[in-house]
């Protein structure tokens, strides 16, 4: 009998153990540079914010945090989703979540990583995306504002063109 007990304790310890290391939770550490977050493989580039990613068989639409890209219908949407596009067409992602889990939309709202880029923050960088505040998803405003305001002095992505230039942060 206390063989038996013996064994059950030990095997519901080591089943406990294995599911504590499938469960990934992403901490609500409003970095933005945190290394956790769920896997994703993205199955299609939407637009220059927006993609789509399958989880465990599931297809999500997806996000990005703390930023925007024109629309179909505005000046550089194109540049922007091919930018989008060569950073995370066919790549696995690591998807990093702020303080939301989805919009309006039913949306994830997501940081995006490809490997050790943050790819919200690159477009920035790169001048296809604007920083927008869309609280209480902003940890990485600050980091993004600054990083937009080089891209709009350097004439870098879309800026040249003045879609970005309407003087509004907030959504």
């Amino acid at each position: 009998m206390r063989l038996r007990v013996l064994l059950i304790l030990i095997i519901t310890a080591l089943v406990l153990m294995a599911c504590d290391e499938l469960v990934t939770e992403t901490p609500n550490n409003n970095t933005g540079g945190s290394q956790e977050g769920e896997l994703a493989r993205v199955v299609r580039v939407i637009d220059g914010d927006t993609i789509e990613v399958e989880i465990d068989g599931d297809v999500y639409s997806v996000r990005y945090i703390g930023m925007n890209t024109p629309e179909r219908d505005q000046d550089c949407y194109n540049d922007a989703t091919d930018a989008n596009r060569d950073f995370v067409s066919g790549e696995t992602v690591r998807l990093v979540r702020d303080s939301s889990d989805t919009d309006r939309y039913d949306r994830l709202l997501r940081f995006i990583y490809v490997g050790d880029v943050f790819v919200n923050e690159e477009l920035v960088r790169m001048g296809y995306a604007e920083v927008v505040r869309y609280p209480p998803d902003d940890s990485q405003f600050s980091n993004f504002r600054s990083l937009e305001q080089e891209a709009a002095n350097a004439g870098r992505g879309c800026h040249p063109t003045g879609i970005f230039d309407d003087g509004n942060y907030d959504r």
